[in-house]
């Protein structure tokens, strides 16, 4: 009887039976869809036949937070309102942030002079803003599934606009900016830099409307962009054009 319970005991301790250990389950990875790896670099293929390059080239503190920079070459021309090419940004486990402020300050001081020049023509205009400490558009959200929607950016500014730097001649605006995306399609996307799987494509619609002289205006624009796991972006495209990855470097990782 003994040597019966001894083999049985045995026959339980082989396969875990009777044990109250569960396994631990294998927690699949999440696909980094943002590459922020001080060092990588992109190169990508403009519809014009040019080349452009966004290199990530350091890091700094910002009020506290820290945020990785990057280097684009071209630069962005300033007259353009470039919110979703990233100089500063920073990556949490659920979002990807980028720093604003700066690009809506550069928007609001060349944007508004430029709307009222013709009634003012010959005339110093001046703008005076409420200070903008600091700003965050929401680009990434995840987990990434399709029609999931999120609003990335909602953002006024207030402020005078005046004129030959005197008091008794301004005139209040306020510009409100509101930015909306929309994961609206997943799957496999070829570019001259390869072929990737599991590719999310996402809508951006920005919105900006700007009240001046007891007027409003209302301007509408939209991107998408592609972005691919633990690669980044692969592809965009715009009113103004797009462009597609040709080659890219991570630290330690390379694909030409």
């Amino acid at each position: 009887m003994h040597l019966i319970l001894l083999a049985f005991c045995s026959i339980l301790f082989l396969f875990g039976c009777g044990s109250d250990e569960e396994p631990t389950p294998i927690e699949e990875e999440m696909p980094n869809y943002f590459p922020d790896a001080i060092g990588s670099r992109w190169v990508y293929l403009n519809s014009d036949g040019t080349q452009s390059t966004t290199e990530v080239n350091g890091k700094i503190n910002i009020y506290g937070k820290i945020y990785r920079t990057s280097k684009n070459t071209p630069p962005p021309d300033d007259a353009d309102l470039a919110l979703l090419e990233p100089i500063y940004y920073r990556v949490t486990q659920n979002q990807v942030f980028v720093l604003v402020s700066g690009e809506i300050d550069q928007y609001v001081e060349n944007e508004l002079p430029a709307a009222v020049q013709d009634e003012f023509a010959g005339l110093e205009l001046t703008v005076a803003a409420e200070s903008i400490s600091i700003s965050e558009l929401t680009y990434l959200q995840f987990p990434l599934t399709p029609n999931t929607q999120w609003e990335a950016l909602n953002f006024k500014v207030n402020g005078n606009i005046i004129l030959q730097n005197l008091a008794l001649l301004q005139f209040p605006f306020e510009v409100v900016m509101r930015v909306t995306a929309e994961v609206v399609a997943e799957g496999p996307i070829e570019t001259p830099a390869g072929h990737f799987e599991e590719v999310y494509q996402i809508e951006y619609r920005t919105e900006i409307t700007q009240t001046l002289l007891s007027t409003s205006e209302t301007i509408q624009d939209s991107q998408m962009l592609w972005f691919a796991p633990h690669v980044g972006i692969v592809k965009s495209e715009s009113e103004d054009g797009g462009s597609e990855l040709i080659s890219y470097s991570l630290t330690g990782t390379t694909k030409e």
